[in-house]
């Protein structure tokens, strides 16, 4: 969970892909992963949207997507997301990639996400080589002295 939150607090947008499975249920069996995932950018307050797959794209699968022990927090968390953001219902998994792609276009202007950085945006990277470098010899003399 800690490495989905660094995730999480490091991204600008949160897209949830809502299939027909709830998730892995987390330890406590309160929710699922995803449903938590979605809970949690909802309360840092991050951009979120959803692409949700029809029950008709769902009944072409081959295998039944939906864990019916799950069934229900699944339908009841499906109602959130429906109710709460931007939502694009997706016949095709090939829709998916363009969804995404349009959506994105609409946070592009957006001061408050930071964004994907550039390292030639980085103005000095050798100060931070050189500082790492003083770094990673100070550790070494520490570790020297606790032997």
């Amino acid at each position: 969970m800690e490495t989905i939150k660094r995730w999480i607090d490091e991204s600008d947008v949160y897209i949830l892909i809502l299939g027909g499975i709830y998730g892995t249920m987390l330890p406590d069996e309160s929710k699922s992963y995803p449903h938590w995932e979605y809970d949690y950018a909802g309360e840092l307050g991050k951009p979120r949207f959803a692409l949700v797959l029809t029950d008709e794209a769902l009944r072409q699968k081959p295998y039944d997507f939906v864990v019916m022990s799950d069934y229900e927090k699944f339908q009841e968390f499906k109602q959130s997301v429906m109710e709460d953001v931007s939502i694009f219902h997706i016949a095709e998994e090939w829709h998916v990639r363009w969804v995404i792609h349009e959506k994105l276009k609409e946070y592009k202007g957006r001061d408050d996400l930071g964004g994907w950085v550039s390292g030639k945006d980085i103005p000095d990277v050798q100060k931070l080589l050189e500082e790492n470098a003083r770094l990673k010899a100070e550790l070494e003399q520490y570790k020297r002295a606790d032997n």
